[in-house]
Formats: structure tokens, sequence, C-alpha cells
């Protein structure tokens, strides 16, 4: 067991800043060795800032004038694959944002080569890791509900569509979908027990597009060149019915923009047939002496984001499986172009 590891940081932008590397930073078993931007003077101003040795403009040139046990991948969702197949030839563990990628066959190709290379992979999945959540991941492994049945899943924003290459198809891979419903998605499956899917019926559509509605603000990107010409090629708003192999159906609504109420967090339903519960707020459904009885567990909060990056650390370390592995993330990619094809396709897809 390594007692420190040397982790390469790339991808600048505002969610690496604000988490990442501050988590980094505090971890007793980690050093940030290296940051990467294609934007060379950022890279050299956060590097400056937050004292990191190193900086570069290429992931090339980090990879091969830096020793380094593992990489986090924080970029545009196209660019996850290609990044991570050249570190994973240097035998370079990877931790990425999410989702994986978005070409099933290149994720495929990649989790091949980090097999064959001894490279462990996560995917960003940062929901899993809420007090909450684990909380209710642990009852519905116990089976406390029973067979589950219905799962719902909505995650719905009023005027929240981020600017920058999230709206660009060729950066970002989809829409809202892409971005916000990647978490919405696993998060269900995953409470659901990674079921295997059988088909799934979609729609995907760019209801609002680019809005310019008065005293509301977005998102902004911090790299302004990317998709600097506001290319807006992505759906806002997707609806989906998934059903799996074991049974359950599972009912999915996401949308950046819509004309009607938002949701202040991630809304799930679980229903089984001894039990149920509800996140955001979460509850507990189940009979007690014959009554039906509603609980709300009580826990102390905590930072998600920490506990994220601590337990890839840890994997690195000990060489453990991470709690999102990269075949977790190919699941879950599959999932959202299935969303994509069915749309796109008008009708129900059927799996093997």
């Amino acid at each position: 067991m390594k007692d420190h590891i040397k982790i390469g940081l790339v991808g600048l932008g505002s969610i690496a800043e604000s988490s990442h590397i501050v988590h980094l930073n505090a971890s007793s078993h980690a050093v940030l060795a290296a940051v990467v931007d294609v934007d060379e003077k950022r890279a050299k101003t956060i590097a400056e800032k937050y004292g990191v040795k190193n900086y570069f403009h290429t992931v090339e040139e980090m990879i091969e004038k830096v020793e380094l046990d593992a990489v986090m991948i924080c970029t545009p969702n196209s660019t996850h694959i290609p990044i991570a197949m050249k570190c994973a030839e240097k035998g370079i563990h990877v931790f990425m944002e999410k989702p994986i990628g978005t070409d099933l066959e290149e994720v495929k190709a990649y989790l091949q080569l980090a097999k064959e290379r001894q490279v462990m992979t996560m995917v960003g999945m940062t929901h899993r890791f809420r007090r909450d959540v684990q909380i209710l991941k642990a009852y519905a492994d116990k089976g406390d509900f029973g067979h589950l049945y219905f799962v719902k899943a909505k995650l719905f924003r009023r005027r929240g569509t981020p600017k920058g290459w999230f709206t660009d198809q060729s950066l970002s891979g989809g829409g809202a979908m892409m971005d916000i419903g990647v978490h919405v998605l696993d998060l269900a499956w995953w409470l659901m027990g990674s079921p295997q899917v059988q088909s799934i019926s979609g729609k995907t559509v760019s209801g609002l597009g680019n809005y310019d509605t008065n005293y509301t603000s977005s998102w902004v990107s911090s790299n302004r060149q990317l998709n600097k010409q506001n290319v807006f090629d992505v759906e806002d708003f997707g609806s989906a019915w998934i059903r799996f192999k074991n049974g359950v159906v599972l009912s999915l609504d996401i949308a950046w923009a819509v004309n009607g109420e938002e949701d202040d967090g991630i809304k799930i339903e679980l229903l089984g047939d001894k039990g149920g519960a509800t996140l955001s707020p979460f509850t507990i459904f189940t009979e007690m002496d014959g009554l039906l009885s509603r609980q709300h567990p009580i826990y102390e909060d905590h930072s998600p984001f920490k506990d994220e990056i601590d337990h890839f650390i840890e994997c690195v370390r000990t060489g453990s499986k991470p709690m999102i592995d990269g075949e977790d993330g190919y699941e879950v990619l599959k999932l959202l172009k299935g969303i994509y094809d069915s749309s796109k396709q008008d009708q129900e897809i059927h799996f093997k």
C-alpha cells in the first residue's frame, strides 16, 4: 500500500477548482503533482494559486514529464475517453467526471485496455456518496422494501440551462439527459440493484432552447473559448420509461428548463411490496404492527465530494474496487444512449 499517491488533474474548470483541488490538497494520502488545461495561462494561474509544482498545456506533456499514480479528468464529455486511453497506456489509474464518455464502442475499447494494463477506473457519480443515499441503499440491500416494482426519478429546473460547451453536441454528447440526467439515472439504477435493461421508450426535445428570460441567470463554463459560437444543438428536456429484466420499471423525467415548478434536488420514489422510500425529503414507508408508518432518519450532514475523492484515493492506494467503476459507467451510458436512440427512432428500443 502506498502512503502517498501522485495525482494529475486534467481540466481546470469551476468544479475542479471548487472541489477536486480543495479536497486533494486536504488529503493526507495524496499529492496534487500536476495540472493541465487547454488554456495554459489558467493552468499557470491555478498552479501558482494552489502551490502545484507542475502545470502543462497538454496531457501528453504531463504524463511524459511527471511520474503519476493517477489522474482526475474534468474536461468536456467527448474528451474523457481519449484522455483516459493515453493515461491507461502508461498504467496510470483514472478518475473521470460523469459521464464516462459519449460513445459506447469507444468506452468498450478503453475498458479493455484498462483491464490489460491493470488500470483502475472510477466515474464521478457524487450523489452515491450522499449520507441519505448511503442509508437508503443499506435499507434496499437488506431487502426492507421487499420486491421493488416501480421507481420514479425526476429533476426539473425552471431556467437552469448551463452556458458553454454543455450545449454543443460535439463536446457534450447530449444535453440535459447527459448533464444532470446521468446523475439521476445512475442513482435510481444503483438503488434498485443495478439490474439489466430490457427495453427503453424515451423522448428528448429542445423545448425552450436558447432562451433569453429576463432576471434569470445560468451557470457558465469557466472556459469561454469552448463553444464560443454559442452552438445549441442538444435537448433541454427528456423523459423515459425503462423496463428491466428483473421486472422493475423506472420512470425518468429530466429538464434544464421548463415553464413550471423546479425541484430543489433529485427526487426519487422507490415502491416495493414490503415498503417504500423517497429522497428529498428522505422518508421511509413501512408497516409496523399492521399500521403504515412514515419514518424520517436522522443523520449529520457531510461533504459527498470529499468522500468521493477520498474513496478514489483509497482505492488507488489499496487496489480495492471503486464504488462506481468503469463497467457501471458503461451501463449507465448504455441507458442514456438507449433513451436518445428511442427518441430519434420514435419507438421502443429492446435489448438482448
